[in-house]
């Protein structure tokens, strides 16, 4: 015969349980709120401190618009090369070559228009 269910040998949590598991769950986000609240202080100090930059630069003559778009740029060749920084030396060598194989222009819209002919026009055989 099965035992009986009682609270002792039952698969459910125990209320005390699950009230401070709830309990401390939400102080976690409400700590994460206020550190969100500082960080977010800090970052509107630093972007008022980018665009009195940006100004001041346009004030010597350059252009902010061009001087944002070469910021973005050198942002993006940091993140493109921290993309291959962890590899080891014969993954780096294959990735090389694997770039050797692709052409100096493929990852550009001209050279993969001109590998995709170039693959088109071996099919036909010309």
């Amino acid at each position: 015969m099965a035992k009986k269910a009682t609270a002792e040998n039952s698969n459910s949590p125990a209320e005390e349980d699950v009230q401070a598991a709830v309990s401390n769950i939400e102080a976690c986000y409400r700590d994460l709120e206020k550190e969100k609240s500082i960080y977010m202080t800090k970052a509107k100090k630093i972007r008022a401190t980018m665009a009195g930059d940006y100004d001041s630069a346009q004030d010597k003559g350059i252009s902010k618009k061009l001087l944002k778009k070469i910021i973005k740029e050198r942002g993006y060749e940091r993140k493109i090369a921290a993309i291959t920084e962890d590899l080891e030396d014969d993954e780096r060598s294959e990735l090389d070559m694997l770039h050797e194989k692709l052409g100096a222009f493929a990852n550009t819209p001209l050279g993969a228009a001109a590998v995709a002919t170039q693959k088109s026009l071996h099919a036909v055989g010309a």
